[in-house]
Protein backbone atom coordinates (compact mmCIF):
# COMPACT_ATOMS: atom_id res chain seq x y z
CA UNK A 1 0.00 0.00 0.00
CA UNK A 2 1.55 3.17 -0.93
CA UNK A 3 1.29 6.83 0.26
CA UNK A 4 -1.83 7.81 -1.38
CA UNK A 5 -3.93 4.59 0.01
CA UNK A 6 -2.66 4.86 3.24
CA UNK A 7 -3.77 8.19 3.58
CA UNK A 8 -7.21 7.63 1.74
CA UNK A 9 -6.86 5.07 4.13
CA UNK A 10 -6.44 7.43 7.50
CA UNK A 11 -9.12 10.10 6.08
CA UNK A 12 -12.04 7.70 6.43
CA UNK A 13 -14.28 9.33 3.71
CA UNK A 14 -17.79 8.01 4.33
CA UNK A 15 -20.17 7.08 1.05
CA UNK A 16 -21.17 10.15 -0.86
CA UNK A 17 -18.43 12.32 0.97
CA UNK A 18 -17.33 15.86 0.25
CA UNK A 19 -13.44 15.92 0.47
CA UNK A 20 -10.78 18.11 -0.72
CA UNK A 21 -7.23 16.87 -1.76
CA UNK A 22 -5.20 19.86 -1.04
CA UNK A 23 -2.22 20.79 -3.59
CA UNK A 24 -3.74 17.61 -5.71
CA UNK A 25 -0.78 17.77 -8.68
CA UNK A 26 -1.56 15.09 -11.58
CA UNK A 27 -4.52 13.50 -9.10
CA UNK A 28 -2.98 10.68 -7.76
CA UNK A 29 -4.55 10.89 -4.13
CA UNK A 30 -8.00 12.39 -6.25
CA UNK A 31 -8.37 8.95 -7.52
CA UNK A 32 -7.54 7.00 -4.21
CA UNK A 33 -10.61 8.97 -2.95
CA UNK A 34 -13.06 8.25 -5.72
CA UNK A 35 -12.23 4.72 -5.60
CA UNK A 36 -14.04 5.17 -1.99
CA UNK A 37 -17.46 6.56 -3.49
CA UNK A 38 -16.91 10.19 -2.61
CA UNK A 39 -19.70 11.97 -4.09
CA UNK A 40 -17.61 14.84 -4.50
CA UNK A 41 -13.67 16.07 -4.38
CA UNK A 42 -12.69 19.35 -4.94
CA UNK A 43 -8.86 18.75 -6.43
CA UNK A 44 -6.97 22.10 -5.51
CA UNK A 45 -3.96 22.89 -6.39
CA UNK A 46 -1.79 26.32 -7.85
CA UNK A 47 -2.11 25.12 -11.46
CA UNK A 48 -3.42 23.13 -13.91
CA UNK A 49 -2.35 19.84 -13.43
CA UNK A 50 -4.46 17.43 -13.02
CA UNK A 51 -4.75 14.46 -15.46
CA UNK A 52 -7.56 15.11 -18.77
CA UNK A 53 -9.51 12.39 -17.84
CA UNK A 54 -10.02 13.52 -13.78
CA UNK A 55 -10.83 17.54 -15.32
CA UNK A 56 -14.18 15.14 -17.19
CA UNK A 57 -15.10 13.04 -14.01
CA UNK A 58 -18.11 14.41 -12.93
CA UNK A 59 -17.59 13.85 -9.24
CA UNK A 60 -14.47 16.01 -9.53
CA UNK A 61 -14.32 19.59 -8.86
CA UNK A 62 -10.85 20.95 -9.94
CA UNK A 63 -10.10 24.27 -8.95
CA UNK A 64 -6.28 26.78 -9.25
CA UNK A 65 -5.94 28.31 -6.42
CA UNK A 66 -2.82 29.61 -4.00
CA UNK A 67 -3.16 27.50 -1.32
CA UNK A 68 -1.04 30.35 0.94
CA UNK A 69 -4.42 32.22 0.45
CA UNK A 70 -8.50 31.18 1.54
CA UNK A 71 -9.17 28.59 -0.58
CA UNK A 72 -11.91 29.35 -2.97
CA UNK A 73 -14.65 26.65 -1.25
CA UNK A 74 -17.69 26.53 0.51
CA UNK A 75 -17.15 27.52 3.68
CA UNK A 76 -17.99 24.09 6.63
CA UNK A 77 -18.81 21.88 3.04
CA UNK A 78 -15.89 19.60 3.55
CA UNK A 79 -16.71 15.78 5.04
CA UNK A 80 -12.51 15.59 4.91
CA UNK A 81 -9.56 17.04 3.83
CA UNK A 82 -6.39 16.01 2.80
CA UNK A 83 -2.99 17.77 2.22
CA UNK A 84 -0.23 15.52 1.10
CA UNK A 85 2.99 16.56 0.91
CA UNK A 86 1.70 20.44 0.33
CA UNK A 87 3.01 21.86 3.82
CA UNK A 88 6.56 21.93 2.57
CA UNK A 89 5.74 24.94 -0.12
CA UNK A 90 4.03 26.64 2.18
CA UNK A 91 5.08 30.28 3.77
CA UNK A 92 2.75 29.98 6.36
CA UNK A 93 1.49 26.46 7.13
CA UNK A 94 -0.30 27.24 10.48
CA UNK A 95 -2.37 29.74 8.27
CA UNK A 96 -3.26 26.95 6.02
CA UNK A 97 -4.36 24.98 8.88
CA UNK A 98 -6.64 27.64 10.25
CA UNK A 99 -8.36 27.78 6.37
CA UNK A 100 -9.36 24.17 6.15
CA UNK A 101 -10.62 24.49 9.48
CA UNK A 102 -12.91 27.01 8.31
CA UNK A 103 -13.74 24.35 5.50
CA UNK A 104 -14.28 21.58 7.43
CA UNK A 105 -18.18 20.81 9.09
CA UNK A 106 -18.49 19.70 12.40
CA UNK A 107 -16.60 16.57 12.81
CA UNK A 108 -14.83 16.82 9.46
CA UNK A 109 -11.61 14.98 9.37
CA UNK A 110 -8.37 16.57 8.16
CA UNK A 111 -5.14 14.73 7.05
CA UNK A 112 -2.44 16.35 7.05
CA UNK A 113 0.76 14.16 5.80
CA UNK A 114 4.51 15.07 4.86
CA UNK A 115 7.45 12.81 4.13
CA UNK A 116 10.13 14.23 5.58
CA UNK A 117 12.91 13.98 3.00
CA UNK A 118 16.01 14.63 5.47
CA UNK A 119 15.55 10.76 6.08
CA UNK A 120 15.87 9.81 2.10
CA UNK A 121 17.82 6.68 1.88
CA UNK A 122 19.34 5.67 -1.42
CA UNK A 123 21.25 1.80 -1.89
CA UNK A 124 24.95 3.50 -2.66
CA UNK A 125 28.29 1.99 -2.30
CA UNK A 126 29.71 5.69 -0.36
CA UNK A 127 27.47 6.33 1.81
CA UNK A 128 29.11 9.48 3.22
CA UNK A 129 28.75 11.29 -0.60
CA UNK A 130 25.27 10.03 -0.58
CA UNK A 131 24.20 12.15 3.23
CA UNK A 132 26.64 15.09 1.61
CA UNK A 133 23.61 15.30 -1.01
CA UNK A 134 20.64 14.77 0.61
CA UNK A 135 21.62 17.37 2.94
CA UNK A 136 22.13 19.87 0.14
CA UNK A 137 19.16 18.86 -1.25
CA UNK A 138 16.82 19.08 2.14
CA UNK A 139 18.15 22.91 2.15
CA UNK A 140 17.78 23.74 -1.46
CA UNK A 141 15.19 26.41 -2.60
CA UNK A 142 14.52 25.82 -5.87
CA UNK A 143 13.58 29.28 -6.82
CA UNK A 144 14.37 32.57 -5.42
CA UNK A 145 11.81 33.19 -2.85
CA UNK A 146 9.80 29.73 -2.77
CA UNK A 147 9.55 28.13 0.56
CA UNK A 148 10.77 24.76 0.68
CA UNK A 149 11.06 22.95 4.00
CA UNK A 150 12.81 19.55 3.85
CA UNK A 151 11.85 18.78 7.58
CA UNK A 152 8.65 19.35 7.44
CA UNK A 153 7.47 15.86 8.23
CA UNK A 154 8.51 15.93 11.89
CA UNK A 155 7.20 19.19 12.63
CA UNK A 156 3.21 17.77 12.12
CA UNK A 157 2.62 17.53 16.01
CA UNK A 158 4.02 21.16 16.19
CA UNK A 159 0.92 22.70 13.55
CA UNK A 160 -1.14 20.10 14.95
CA UNK A 161 -0.28 21.98 18.69
CA UNK A 162 -1.80 25.16 17.11
CA UNK A 163 -4.62 24.69 14.90
CA UNK A 164 -7.48 24.43 16.95
CA UNK A 165 -8.30 20.89 15.75
CA UNK A 166 -8.41 17.93 17.94
CA UNK A 167 -5.23 15.29 17.36
CA UNK A 168 -7.16 12.19 16.76
CA UNK A 169 -3.93 9.84 15.64
CA UNK A 170 -0.41 9.86 14.82
CA UNK A 171 1.06 7.41 12.36
CA UNK A 172 4.25 6.98 10.24
CA UNK A 173 5.58 4.82 7.11
CA UNK A 174 8.09 3.82 4.65
CA UNK A 175 7.46 2.53 0.95
CA UNK A 176 10.22 0.70 -0.57
CA UNK A 177 10.79 2.16 -4.22
CA UNK A 178 13.00 -0.17 -6.57
CA UNK A 179 12.41 1.67 -9.62
CA UNK A 180 14.83 4.66 -10.72
CA UNK A 181 13.26 5.48 -14.39
CA UNK A 182 11.98 8.84 -15.05
CA UNK A 183 9.05 9.61 -12.83
CA UNK A 184 9.77 7.67 -9.86
CA UNK A 185 10.03 9.09 -6.99
CA UNK A 186 13.63 8.28 -6.40
CA UNK A 187 14.21 9.68 -10.05
CA UNK A 188 12.41 13.23 -8.65
CA UNK A 189 14.27 12.80 -5.98
CA UNK A 190 17.57 12.72 -7.53
CA UNK A 191 16.94 15.12 -10.28
CA UNK A 192 16.51 17.92 -7.42
CA UNK A 193 19.46 16.97 -5.93
CA UNK A 194 21.49 17.41 -8.61
CA UNK A 195 19.71 21.17 -9.12
CA UNK A 196 20.74 21.61 -5.34
CA UNK A 197 23.96 21.03 -6.24
CA UNK A 198 24.74 22.47 -9.87
CA UNK A 199 26.47 25.50 -8.39
CA UNK A 200 29.08 23.68 -6.48
CA UNK A 201 31.50 21.87 -10.15
CA UNK A 202 33.40 19.17 -7.94
CA UNK A 203 30.16 18.14 -5.79
CA UNK A 204 27.98 18.45 -9.39
CA UNK A 205 29.64 16.20 -11.08
CA UNK A 206 30.27 13.79 -7.94
CA UNK A 207 26.24 14.04 -7.77
CA UNK A 208 26.17 13.04 -11.67
CA UNK A 209 28.33 9.84 -11.38
CA UNK A 210 26.19 8.96 -7.76
CA UNK A 211 22.93 9.30 -10.28
CA UNK A 212 24.80 6.77 -12.67
CA UNK A 213 25.72 4.26 -9.72
CA UNK A 214 21.95 4.97 -9.07
CA UNK A 215 20.99 3.43 -12.62
CA UNK A 216 23.51 1.06 -12.71
CA UNK A 217 22.01 -0.70 -9.62
CA UNK A 218 18.80 -0.33 -10.62
CA UNK A 219 19.65 -2.23 -13.60
CA UNK A 220 21.00 -4.75 -11.74
CA UNK A 221 17.83 -5.38 -9.42
CA UNK A 222 20.13 -3.90 -6.49
CA UNK A 223 18.48 -0.27 -5.99
CA UNK A 224 16.20 0.79 -2.83
CA UNK A 225 15.04 3.90 -2.01
CA UNK A 226 12.79 5.02 0.74
CA UNK A 227 11.48 8.04 2.80
CA UNK A 228 9.75 7.96 6.16
CA UNK A 229 6.29 9.62 5.65
CA UNK A 230 4.13 11.35 8.67
CA UNK A 231 0.36 11.69 9.15
CA UNK A 232 -1.35 13.17 11.93
CA UNK A 233 -5.09 13.14 11.42
CA UNK A 234 -7.27 15.71 12.89
CA UNK A 235 -11.28 16.42 13.56
CA UNK A 236 -13.27 19.81 13.80
CA UNK A 237 -15.32 19.75 17.27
Amino acid sequence: MGRFENVTRLAQPASRSVVADLGCGPGRLTRALLATDAALVHAVDVAATLDDDLLLDPRVRAHIADLDRPLPLPEAGLDVAISLNTLEHLADPAAHLDDVQRLLRPGGRFVLAQSDWDTALFSSTDDQLTRTLIDHWVAHAPSAGASVDGFAGRKLLRYADVSGLALESVHSWADPHRRFDVGSVAWKVATGVLAAVSDDRDLSARAAGWVEELRQLARAGRFLFTVTDVAVVLRKA
